[in-house]
């Protein structure tokens, strides 16, 4: 054997036997701390620099503490039971070393430091061959001196920690509160629709990653600094992706060693913290700015970024935001997400799937908990990864509708392909353990009745096949009331969304001229009538006289109905749709001008967009089910009626950015008449579906493979 080679492979392993045995030494650096948690003493540890923070009971670090790199195994034993009270064996004494030894919390001399570089160099390279990434969180730059940038910036924003502070902050936050009442739902929909980049052109998307990671970055300081004030040392702070959005992370772990409970808990909410304080100066900027002003603009995207939308973002407990270590501390479950999932997977394993697995011991009243937990977070993260494919789809389906499925599955087994890993070889692993089972339940009358309900499942035609497409609800009858006659308004009896029956009068006008000339006809009309009793009593001119009256009872009843015109009712029920109809009082009409418009709302119209390639299946009189935006239980219909030349779609319902510089497709409009429970209102959107049939699952993959090979392909 060449001795090169030799060497190679025995010298790496001669150092690692010296090592082992001698005496450990825990290292002088590593900061601890005894902490209560579930009820039980646990002293907190760990090593400045590293990740991982160990929990050992008091009598193990007690013990620990006696590795002083000079006491042999028996030393150690006998000084601790001598200590304790409390025997330990010299070799368990020697297994907990060798537990300890590849931990950071022990002493390496420096041939130590080489064999344990030498490891993870050699690890890193089989790691390389088959690395996966985490894309929950990928991280794209780390600062090691962190602290003395927070160090540096404590001293000038320590006032921040004042009590002072805190109450005058809680004052500011109701006067934001109060800038934000007028035009709430507004802000409340806005924070939400900012992240939606479904309709965000690239300009956007550069300035909201631009906007984000500037707040981000102020975001982590206050962990850093909250942390600092706490006495904690910050050991490093970096930039990376959190489900493919931009943020910097803080590592103030420190204070989880050095604080306790509360100011751990005040050190993950300093962020959303200082959050709304930039909001709330943000606030300031865009309350005091006029409209379409560019620092207008900021002011509000940044309120946008920093405030309803990402604070319930940080705080959701599900993942691991602020909210998530919030939570983990109220409850006192420190890792609550790794601990709820390892139980949850065991006990399928063991429990559903029937597979060797040792399920963590968890107390019986905290058992629900941690499976519903488990769920909840796990759907969510999957959703979060979800996003980007999600993303993907539509952008490319503005361009091809037909194949944007093909790159957003590509992004998606992309993303997914650790966890399609992971399942791969659970499903390996159960058809290992099952699989002699399963070979002896498949008898040929159990193999004749799965053969049987596969061909059931095949072709019994029981899928639906749905025809999908936007709808906008307007209401059944509208009547929009016109000022007839010129005037002033001088008073108006109704808001914007009062009920009102046919008949209820809504605005009053004024003219004096009309007033005048309609007091003159009625002078006129009286005149008349004394002259014309006059001639019958006379027996002179009767003639003229009852003609001259018949003419004045017409003037009169001309400036009768025009002086009618000033009040103006409604000629329907239903619902004022104007915004802001009180505003009229003291205005100026001439006749034609819009005065203000009613609708009845009883009955809705839900006027439904379809595309164009859909037509040939769609019919009159089939089921259409129509989900509002916002809800989750859709609402059921009949298509009734079905325009014969398509229509232009109404504004909002498609994205302008999605369509600039392409052809969009064309609409015909369907209508579904509905009838209104008091819960829908006129100009709500959503999404609808036309059931066109139900067919088998043989009938759905053929008509795929047709009508790519018809309108895909050709």
């Amino acid at each position: 054997m060449n001795i090169v080679r030799a060497l190679e492979v025995a010298l790496p392993e001669l150092p690692e036997r010296i090592v082992r045995q001698t005496p450990p030494k825990l290292d002088p650096r590593v900061i601890s701390k005894q902490h209560i948690e579930n009820g039980q003493p646990t002293v907190l540890a760990k090593m400045p620099g590293a990740d991982l923070v160990f929990r050992f009971s008091p009598l193990q670090w007690q013990l620990i503490q006696m590795f002083d790199g000079r006491s042999s195994w028996g030393e150690i034993s006998l000084r601790f039971e001598r200590e304790t009270g409390t025997a330990v064996a010299e070799e368990d004494v020697q297994e907990l070393a060798s537990i300890l030894q590849k931990s950071p919390l022990l002493y390496k001399s420096p041939l130590e430091k080489n064999i344990t570089l030498q490891e993870e160099l050699r690890s890193s390279r089989k790691k390389r061959r088959s690395r996966t990434i985490d894309f929950a969180e990928i991280t794209l730059k780390t600062w090691d001196d962190a602290d003395g940038y927070i160090t540096w910036l404590y001293p000038k924003v320590s006032f921040l920690f004042t009590t002072w502070f805190a109450w005058t902050s809680i004052g500011l936050f109701a006067l934001m509160a109060w800038m934000w009442a007028d035009r709430l739902g507004e802000i409340w929909s806005d924070s939400f629709a900012f992240y939606n980049f479904t309709q965000k052109s690239g300009t956007d998307l550069i300035e909201f990653w631009l906007l984000f990671g500037a707040m981000a970055g102020i975001h982590e300081t206050a962990h850093g600094l909250a942390g600092k004030h706490y006495g904690a040392t910050i050991e490093k702070m970096g930039f990376m992706l959190m489900y493919f959005a931009p943020s910097f992370f803080c590592d103030a772990t420190q204070v989880w060693i050095l604080g306790g409970r509360w100011a751990r808990i005040v050190t993950s909410f300093a962020g959303i913290w200082l959050d709304l304080v930039v909001c709330f100066i943000a606030t300031v900027v865009w309350w005091a700015t006029a409209t379409g002003m560019a620092v207008h603009d900021l002011a509000y995207k940044i309120m946008m970024v920093t405030g309803i939308g990402v604070s319930i973002l940080n705080l959701n407990p599900l993942i691991k935001l602020d909210g998530y270590l919030i939570f983990s501390e109220l409850v006192r479950e420190p890792s609550l997400k790794e601990s709820s999932t390892e139980y949850l997977s065991a006990w399928v394993r063991k429990h559903l799937f029937r597979l060797p697995a040792e399920v963590p011991y968890v107390p019986r009243h905290r058992r629900p908990f941690y499976a519903i937990y488990a769920v909840l977070s796990g759907m969510y993260s999957y959703v979060l990864l979800s996003f980007l494919m999600v993303v993907t789809y539509h952008i490319l389906r503005s361009f091809s509708p037909e194949w944007a499925f093909i790159p957003a599955a590509g992004i998606g087994a992309w993303v997914f392909r650790s966890r399609i890993k992971l399942l791969v070889n659970f499903m390996k692993m159960l058809y290992l353990d099952k699989k002699e089972r399963v070979r002896a339940w498949f008898t040929p009358f159990h193999t004749a009745a799965v053969a049987a309900g596969l061909a059931l499942i095949l072709f019994l035609p029981v899928w639906p096949d749905f025809v999908e497409g936007p709808f906008l609800l307007a209401p059944a009858r509208t009547a929009v009331l016109h000022a007839t006659v010129p005037g002033i308004v001088m008073a108006v009896s109704v808001h914007e969304g009062d009920k009102v029956t046919a008949g209820t009068p809504l605005v009053r006008l004024r003219n004096f001229e009309l007033e005048s000339r309609s007091a003159q006809a009625q002078q006129q009309l009286s005149e008349a009538t004394a002259h014309a009793t006059k001639a019958v009593l006379a027996y002179t001119n009767f003639a003229a006289a009852e003609q001259e009256r018949q003419r004045q009872i017409q003037n009169a009843g001309l400036a009768r109905e025009e002086l009618n015109q000033l009040s103006m009712v409604s000629p329907i029920s239903g619902t004022v749709l104007t915004p802001q109809v009180q505003d009229l009082v003291g205005r100026s009409l001439d006749e034609g001008d819009l005065v203000l418009e009613v609708a009845d709302d009883s009955e809705l119209q839900a006027q439904l967009y379809i595309p164009e390639f859909a037509m040939h299946d769609v019919r009159v009189g089939q089921t259409v089910r129509l989900l509002l935006r916002g809800r989750v239980v859709p609402i059921s219909g009949v298509l009734s009626l079905l325009s014969p030349i398509s229509v232009p779609i109404a504004e909002g319902l498609v994205s302008k950015e999605q369509l600039q510089g392409l052809n969009p497709p064309r609409y015909f409009l369907g209508t579904v008449w509905m009838k209104n429970d008091g819960e829908l209102f006129p100009g709500s959107v959503g999404t609808a579906k036309v059931l066109v049939t139900r067919r088998t699952l043989a009938g759905l993959a053929l008509r795929f493979g047709r009508d790519l090979v018809d309108r895909r392909v050709w």
